[in-house]
């Protein structure tokens, strides 16, 4: 499971940094260069706009599951619905959204080389409660690449990502062993970076001045 958020202060949810930069054995490659200060603010209004609207279809779908059987019930939910749900968002707006982390709970959200560089960048202008602001890079000329920062502020994230036996109960241990045997997203403490959004978006589609 994973908690979500845009970058901007949002109430987190179980689903979906640190003080210090995030733990991983794979060399970082250095933030790519911003693009246009035009295509950067295009960009991180449409990006910021996605997010929040994910973050919303994610998190009432959560709330459902918890509601009808608690977490228990919310991380099968989570493997099997927050994918396609994320996917059909990413089809409706013309993009690709992905949620990346350095401890992930489904390999598939591992971050790469590049997307490290940049959990590294959020992990060090991470400053109390206050989340780094959203960047944005080109890794391909047709392409901008928006990034924010995804932070642990909710306790009842913990339930599945904070320490297990103390904040995750035995049931929900195990049922995260069965769901996920490669799950590395425990251990977290509220107001520590849990990844990042990334939502890739067609320069030709962003808003221009004027």
């Amino acid at each position: 499971m994973k908690c979500l958020a845009t970058g901007i202060v949002l109430p987190l949810l179980l689903m979906v940094g640190c003080s210090k930069p995030p733990e991983s054995t794979t060399p970082t490659a250095a933030v790519p260069a911003a693009p246009s200060a035009e295509v950067q603010k295009g960009a991180i209004q449409i990006g910021k706009s996605i997010a929040a609207e994910t973050f919303s279809l994610l998190s009432s779908n959560l709330q459902a599951a918890i509601q009808q059987g608690g977490v228990s019930n919310a991380l099968p939910f989570c493997s099997l619905a927050a994918s396609p749900l994320t996917a059909g968002m990413a089809g409706k707006h013309g993009v690709t959204i992905r949620r990346m982390t350095h401890k992930s709970r489904n390999p598939a959200d591992r971050a790469d080389t590049t997307e490290l560089a940049i959990l590294n960048h959020f992990a060090a202008a991470l400053t109390g409660t206050n989340p780094p602001p959203p960047l944005v890079t080109n890794l391909t000329s047709s392409t901008a690449t928006f990034f924010a920062p995804i932070i642990l502020n909710n306790e009842l994230c913990l339930k599945c990502h904070g320490e297990p036996g103390k904040d995750i109960s035995a049931e929900n241990v195990a049922i995260i062993q069965r769901l996920y045997p490669q799950d590395d997203a425990t251990g977290f403490k509220l107001g520590q970076l849990r990844g990042a959004w990334r939502i890739d978006i067609p320069v030709a589609t962003l808003p221009r001045t004027p």
